[in-house]
Parts: C-alpha cells; sequence; structure tokens
C-alpha cells in the first residue's frame, strides 16, 4: 500500500519531478548544441615584406612547351629568362594528359617595396608542335598554383594535378584551395572566314593574395575548453582575367598568363569553438543554483550543514576546539544542591546556547526587525506575567493572613465560650 504524502511532502516532490525535468532538459539541449556546434573565424591583417612566389603546374592533352620571363623592377631589357626554374611537361600515358612544372628556388619572391632589379611579375607562355588551328570547341590549357611555402601540401597538390584527380582524398578546406586555383585557358585559334583569317591569342592576368588558416584539431582538450591544437594551412587564393598586355611577347604562343601579387596584405583566419563541455556544466551548475534558490524560497532550507571542507579538513582542530566550548555541558546544573542558586547558571547556559545556534547555525539576521518586535512584544507580555503574578502572591499572602487571623479570633473566642460555660458550671455546683 502506498503511502499517503502529506500536502507539503506531496508539493516538495512535485517540485523536485519538475526541477529535474528542467534540468535533464537543459543537459540534453545543451549538450547537443556543443554536439552540432560549428566554429565561427575570426580574422586578423598583417602586411608582408615580400610575397612568395609559387608552383604553379601546367596541363594539356597535347605535347607542348613552356617558356617563361621574370619582368624586374626599374629593368626593361627582355633578358630575364627564368628557364632554370621549369620543368618541362612530361607525359602520362595513364590519363594522356602532358604536365610540366614551375619552382620557385633560392627564396624567390616579390618585393613589397618595388626595390630595384627585384621580381615584379612572372610571364609564362606556351607553345604546341604542329599545332592545329580549332574553330569551335578549343582544347584548354590547366593551370594551377600552390603556395611554395607548403612544399608538402603544394607537391601533393602537384601530383593530384599529374594524375588528373581533383585531390579528392584531403580535407574540405585543401580540396577547396586546389579547385579555386585551377583555371582552363583557351588556346589560340583562327577564324575560317572567306575573307580573312583571323588569329585570336587568349592572354591572361593572373592575380594572388596570401592566407593563413588556423583549424582546430578536435581533441579532449578542445571539448573541455582549454585551448586547442590548431593545423596551420598557408594557401595562395587567385582571381583571373583577360588582358593585352605584353601581346608582343605572346605574339608567336599558343595561349600564356602573368603572374604577380594583388596585394600584400596576409590575412589569418583562426578557428574558434563557440561552446564546450564546461559551457555546458556552468549553465546546468547556475540553472541548478537558480531552482535551489526557487526551492528556498519556497520551502526553506530543510537540512542545514555548515560545516564545509575547511571546517572539516583544513581547521578541523579549531573547529572542534570552538565546538567543545561552545556545546560543553554543566551536568552539575541538572543535579544540584541549591537549585534557586544554579538556576541563574543554568539561565546563563541555555542563553549561551541560544547565541551559539543564532550565530553558528542559523543566520537570522535578515528577520531582525521581526526579532526586535518580538523580542518586545516578548518583554511586555514577560513583564505583565510577572506583574501579574506579584499581584496574585500578594492577594495570596494577605488571604492567607485575613485567615490565620480569622482563625485565632475563632480560637479565641472558642476558648472564651469554653471558659465561661466552665465557670457557669462551677458556680452551679456550689
Amino acid at each position: 500500500m502506498l503511502q499517503i504524502l502529506e500536502p507539503l511532502n506531496f508539493c516538495k516532490a512535485i517540485i523536485f519531478v519538475i526541477f529535474g525535468i528542467i534540468l535533464l532538459s537543459d543537459l540534453i539541449i545543451l549538450s547537443i548544441g556543443v554536439h552540432n556546434d560549428l566554429p565561427t573565424v575570426t580574422n586578423g591583417y598583417s602586411e608582408m615584406t615580400e610575397f612568395p612566389a609559387p608552383i604553379v603546374g601546367f596541363q594539356l592533352k597535347n605535347n607542348f612547351s613552356v617558356m617563361c620571363h621574370f619582368q624586374l623592377f626599374d629593368y626593361y631589357v627582355d633578358s630575364s629568362n627564368c628557364s632554370k626554374y621549369l620543368t618541362q611537361p612530361t607525359f602520362n600515358e595513364e590519363n594522356g594528359q602532358w604536365t610540366g612544372q614551375f619552382s620557385p628556388i633560392n627564396n624567390l619572391a616579390f618585393p613589397k617595396n618595388q626595390t630595384s632589379y627585384r621580381l615584379k611579375r612572372i610571364l609564362f607562355k606556351f607553345n604546341v608542335p604542329n599545332d592545329v588551328y580549332i574553330d569551335g570547341d578549343i582544347p584548354a590549357f590547366t593551370i594551377n598554383v600552390f603556395d611554395s611555402a607548403n612544399q608538402t601540401l603544394a607537391q601533393d597538390m602537384y601530383t593530384a594535378l599529374v594524375n588528373n584527380k581533383y585531390y579528392f582524398d584531403s580535407s574540405p578546406l585543401s580540396a577547396s584551395v586546389f579547385r579555386t586555383n585551377r583555371y582552363f585557358l583557351g588556346r589560340k585559334y583562327v577564324s575560317n572566314n572567306d575573307d580573312s583569317h583571323d588569329i585570336w591569342i587568349m592572354i591572361y592576368h593572373v592575380r594572388m593574395t596570401r592566407k593563413i588558416t588556423k583549424t582546430i584539431v578536435e581533441s579532449i582538450k578542445d571539448d573541455f575548453g582549454f585551448p586547442p591544437e590548431r593545423e596551420t594551412l598557408t594557401y595562395i587564393t587567385t582571381f583571373v582575367y583577360l588582358t593585352t598586355r605584353n601581346d608582343s611577347w605572346y605574339a608567336d604562343a599558343a595561349s600564356g598568363f602573368m603572374l604577380d601579387p594583388n596585394s600584400f596584405l596576409l590575412e589569418d583566419q583562426t578557428e574558434q569553438r563557440n561552446k564546450n563541455a564546461l559551457s555546458v556544466i556552468s549553465n546546468v551548475l547556475a540553472i541548478f543554483g537558480a531552482l535551489l534558490t526557487i526551492y528556498a524560497i519556497l520551502f526553506g532550507v530543510s537540512s542545514i550543514k555548515p560545516w564545509g571542507i575547511m571546517h572539516k579538513r583544513v581547521f578541523n582542530s579549531t573547529t572542534k576546539k570552538t565546538l567543545n566550548e561552545k556545546l560543553k555541558p554543566k551536568p552539575t546544573l541538572l543535579f544540584s544542591a541549591n537549585p534557586e542558586y544554579d538556576n541563574l547558571d543554568l539561565k546563563e547556559e541555555l542563553i549561551g546556547l541560544k547565541e551559539f545556534l543564532k550565530h553558528y547555525v542559523v543566520n537570522i539576521s535578515w528577520l531582525e526587525e521581526d526579532n526586535i518586535k518580538t523580542s518586545k512584544k516578548d518583554d511586555r507580555k514577560t513583564s505583565e506575567k510577572d506583574d501579574k503574578k506579584t499581584s496574585e502572591e500578594d492577594d495570596k499572602k494577605t488571604s492567607e493572613e485575613d485567615d490565620r487571623k480569622t482563625s485565632e479570633e475563632d480560637d479565641r473566642k472558642t476558648s472564651d465560650e469554653h471558659d465561661k460555660k466552665t465557670s457557669e458550671e462551677d458556680d452551679k455546683s456550689k
């Protein structure tokens, strides 16, 4: 048979259930939020003094050759050949593509301050032996630009280009960088009109910017809000447009492009976690504290336990000493031969116990005004009670005094009557 709870206990049970549901729901919702949390990216900028020259890959289905040329600041003689940086295309039998590479050496870079005789721009042009002009669907050159500061990543991407793949087996960011910097350049062709044979040469201008992205590596430290480990990826982003600049150098080319920095600002993108396990714990504890406060307001504190770790562990001996001094009993007060004398000591003992309860166990300072009013009221009642008691005792003493006097008068009167009767009897007998 189920025990029927008292109304107050029943209300407490209902409140406990509601509070438990609130805490559990909060924990579940916050945990789902942490699991689905996507990092935000903070951006910062710094200025580079030099822009490292990139690694560039070239590809075509036909056999072709590559030529490059360095344009230098304040130097206008076309003698800055850069063939030593080139790897001429080779044939890959698996995919039928010819692939070549430009690879900078000796820290080749574009200077920000436009120093004389330093690198300003790199020009590339492609030549196809026995090229056949095609009208309509033009086969295109494929180029990829890679940041040379990250040699491992750049070589991995170049290998993907050689194999004519789209870098599928990489992280989403690396794959995005690979595909963003991949362009298809049109080849020279001749329109076969009856009246003329116009030759069209496609010249492209590729501009570069540079970024550093620091992505969070998932770990337990990161889940609990500690500074996470980050993987740093340095890469180039590019955009391209058609141009007629340096068209004389490209006059005999099948296609070509020029390459230089668009900006020397280095963008730093850093991932930041917004939520973690510590945020869940702190939120749950905050809600628990709020619910505990509501419970205390509704039902008060059912169990008073003021002794925390500092009392029990750190200041254990001091706490014991204080309690023993405050609560040491005086058994002689209960078995005294002189109760009237020891009542004062017992009263002092009770007053001390009340003070101990007030200051060490229950803090009732917030009820001080009510306590003062109650104390005055109690004092007034006690005074009236004492006055009434004194009056009653005086009345009792007066009554006892009157009764004694009456009794003495009655005894005297009875004695006088008895003596009178005895005297009369004696007279009669004579």
